[in-house]
C-alpha cells in the first residue's frame, strides 16, 4: 500500500463575477427507437454498467462490479479510461482505485487512497481531464482532496474563508472538474465556486437562493452547467445569467448530463418513491420540456426491452 502526503488547509478569498445562456434544435424519434442522435449512453444499475448505441438503439454490457465492495466509477474526459473505486474486504481506512482502459479492460494504474483524516473507505473519485489526477468529493470528515495516481495528496481544501467566516467543506458539497483542470464546487448549500490550478484562489460563480438544488454536471466545453433545482432540471451558462428551467413533469427530474456536442441532455427522471430513475433525452435549446407528455422527449428504452432503461448510479453520454 502506498502512503499519502497531506497538504494543510488553504484559506481562500472569494471574488464576484457576472453571467448569460444558449440554444439549438432537437431531433425527433423515427418511431423505431432510433433518434438520429449520435454517441453512446453508459448507465449504471445494480452491479451492471450498460452501453446503449443511440444510432442503433442496441444495448450491450459495458462492465460489471461487485455491489458489496464497489465505491463508484467515473468516465475520463477523453473516454480512454475509467476510474473505479472499491472497498477491499477487511479494510476500513483505505479505498482501492484502479485506472481501467476502456479499450480492453486492462488496469493501467492501481493504488490505495487514505483520506486526510485517516477515516473512511469506499470513496469515489473523478479522473482529471488530462488523466493525471483524481478528485475526491468532500466527506463527513474531509474537504476536497486532489491526488495523483499513486494516491499522494496534492491539494486538500478543508474550508473557505468567506466574509470573515471560515466555512467548512463537508458531506453534501459537490465538486467536479472543468476542461482546464479547474475545479467547480458547491459550499454551504449557498454558493457555486471555481478554483483554477494551483487551487489557491477561488471565484464566485453564483450564489444560489434556493432551498433544494444540486446534482451538478458540466458540458464538454465547460461553458454550461445542468442541475436539479427543486424538482426539475435547469441549465446555467457559466459565463453569465441565471439558471433556466428546461424540464417539468408530475414527478421529479433528479439529474442530467450533456451530449458530447452540448445540444441535448439525458435526464434521470424518478417516478414516486422508487429507488431508481429512468432516462430520457431532451434538446438543450433553452425551452421547457414536459417529461410526461412532450413529443420531443425521447425515452431511453433499448431494443428488446419492455421497460425504459433504469439507472441508480452514474451515467454518461460519450461519442
Amino acid at each position: 500500500m502506498k502512503s499519502a502526503i497531506v497538504i494543510p488547509r488553504i484559506a481562500i478569498l472569494v471574488a464576484l463575477f457576472t453571467f448569460s445562456c444558449s440554444k439549438d434544435d432537437g431531433i425527433p424519434n423515427d418511431g423505431n427507437g432510433r433518434t438520429g442522435l449520435k454517441g453512446k449512453l453508459l448507465y449504471t444499475f445494480v452491479g451492471t454498467v450498460s452501453e446503449l448505441d443511440l444510432g442503433t438503439n442496441e444495448a450491450r454490457l459495458f462492465f460489471t462490479y461487485n455491489t458489496y465492495g464497489f465505491g463508484n466509477w467515473h468516465m475520463g474526459w477523453d473516454n480512454r479510461y475509467r476510474l473505479v473505486s472499491e472497498r477491499e474486504p477487511g479494510e476500513y481506512y483505505t479505498t482501492k482505485f484502479a485506472l481501467v482502459s476502456n479499450t480492453d479492460g486492462t488496469v493501467a494504474e492501481e493504488y490505495d487512497y487514505i483520506a486526510p483524516s485517516g477515516r473512511g473507505t469506499g470513496f469515489g473519485g473523478q479522473l482529471s481531464p488530462d488523466n493525471t489526477m483524481a478528485l475526491i468529493a468532500p466527506s463527513l470528515d474531509d474537504g476536497i482532496v486532489i491526488t495523483d495516481l499513486d494516491g499522494n495528496h496534492l491539494h486538500h481544501l478543508e474550508g473557505i474563508h468567506v466574509g470573515g467566516t471560515d466555512i467548512a467543506l463537508g458531506l453534501g458539497d459537490e465538486v467536479l472538474w472543468l476542461p482546464d483542470n479547474s475545479i467547480l464546487f458547491t459550499l454551504d448549500d449557498r454558493y457555486i465556486l471555481k478554483s483554477p490550478p494551483p487551487y489557491t484562489q477561488i471565484s464566485l460563480v453564483r450564489e444560489m437562493p434556493y432551498t433544494q438544488w444540486g446534482n451538478l454536471s458540466v458540458n464538454h466545453d465547460g461553458t454550461q452547467l445542468a442541475m436539479q433545482i427543486d424538482l426539475h432540471i435547469y441549465v446555467m451558462d457559466l459565463h453569465g445569467g441565471a439558471p433556466i428551467q428546461v424540464t417539468t413533469s408530475k414527478g421529479t427530474e433528479l439529474s442530467a448530463t450533456f451530449s458530447p456536442d452540448g445540444k441535448h441532455l439525458v435526464v434521470g427522471k424518478k417516478h414516486g418513491d422508487i429507488s431508481y430513475a429512468n432516462l430520457a433525452i431532451v434538446p438543450n435549446d433553452g425551452k421547457v420540456y414536459d417529461m410526461d407528455n412532450d413529443a420531443a422527449v425521447t425515452v431511453v428504452q433499448p431494443n428488446g426491452d419492455n421497460i425504459p432503461a433504469a439507472v441508480n448510479g452514474r451515467y454518461f453520454w460519450v461519442p
